[in-house]
């Protein structure tokens, strides 16, 4: 059973060595499908003697981008185990290694591998750690091919589509000790550019504004988030860029003053993207006025009052009656 690690990118320059340095120590091979980067990328991939290199003329999404990679992790004989990551998330080798050599046994094809998944926050030592969504959780970042199993491949645009093709019955081993790191908030300037293009790219496929901005409410900056230290055990053989590597405008940035130019400022003004200054400082400069964006989404002060009052009477109650 070979390992495959598979990742799609575009214009992943800033931390791309890191990670192909992590999958060369435990994958036999690296797939990667590059999205038609500008910057260096491709090159980066070329000096990594694991990674085969799929190259786009096209930028498609990272989850369009996974059904070509499962298409080439096929071409490979055998039930093999595929490392299902994108450019920004990290696995120690050592704990890969572990993880191999006390579970392997049970990987038959088709079973599913859980690993818990860390945010970084802002520096490489920590990890947000409190009740929010992007506390530590399961997430499914593996599969022993069974050769049948696919994505659903709709004609509509897949964002969000889970990594792992997935059917019914399947079966999951999960692993406390196999830790990866998503860096996605290492760079927080980087992470809201990425996080606006998210919704614009719903705007324009016609979602409504109160929905997406709902659904992206959670990715607003958050410096007073809960943080807990990294163990250095959990990152043993990893680097990590320094925040000067996410300087550069990225790919998204680039597209959302392209979408700017060509349907207009004021078409975006009901989404939540205005809390970036270069945005905003774009819309107050081609319109003279400050974006209102859709908030309807928000419950009414009443609604939100009582939600509040409700948590502290069970608080309370938590703490009077344990």
């Amino acid at each position: 059973m070979k390992t495959i690690g598979l990742l799609p990118v575009r214009n992943e320059a800033w931390i791309l060595p890191h990670t192909l340095a992590s999958l060369s120590e435990f994958c036999d091979v690296i797939l990667v499908n590059d999205q038609n980067s500008e910057d260096s990328t491709r090159d980066i991939c070329r000096g990594f003697s694991r990674v085969q290199l799929l190259e786009s003329s096209r930028a498609d999404v990272c989850e369009t981008a996974r059904w070509a990679l499962l298409d080439a992790a096929r071409d490979f004989e055998g039930s093999n185990l595929l490392w299902w990551v994108d450019a920004d998330e990290m696995v120690s080798p050592a704990l890969f290694q572990s993880f191999l050599d006390r579970e392997g046994h049970r990987l038959a094809p088709g079973t599913v591998i859980a690993s818990m998944f860390y945010h970084l926050w802002g520096q490489s030592g920590r990890f947000r750690d409190d009740g929010s969504l992007y506390a530590p959780h399961w997430k499914s970042v593996g599969i022993v091919d069974d050769r049948s199993t696919d994505f659903e491949r709709t004609s509509t645009l897949p964002l969000h589509q889970p990594r792992i093709p997935e059917h019914e019955g399947q079966v999951t081993v999960r692993s406390e000790d196999l830790r990866v790191f998503h860096l996605q908030w290492l760079i927080s300037d980087r992470n809201q550019m990425k996080q606006a293009w998210y919704r614009c790219r719903e705007w324009l496929d016609g979602r409504s504004s109160a929905a997406i901005n709902s659904r992206y409410s959670i990715t607003f900056p958050a410096p007073r988030a809960r943080t807990s230290a990294v163990p250095p055990e959990w990152v043993a053989g990893l680097t990590f860029p320094d925040e000067a590597a996410g300087a550069k405008i990225s790919w998204q940035e680039r597209d959302i003053l392209e979408w700017f130019d060509s349907r207009g400022v004021e078409f975006f003004e009901p989404l939540e993207i205005w809390h970036i200054p270069k945005l905003a400082q774009m819309f107050r400069h081609r319109t003279g006025r400050r974006p209102k964006p859709d908030r309807s989404y928000i419950p009414p002060l009443s609604h939100r009052a009582r939600h509040f009052a409700r948590r502290v009477v069970r608080g309370t109650r938590r703490r009077l009656f344990p």
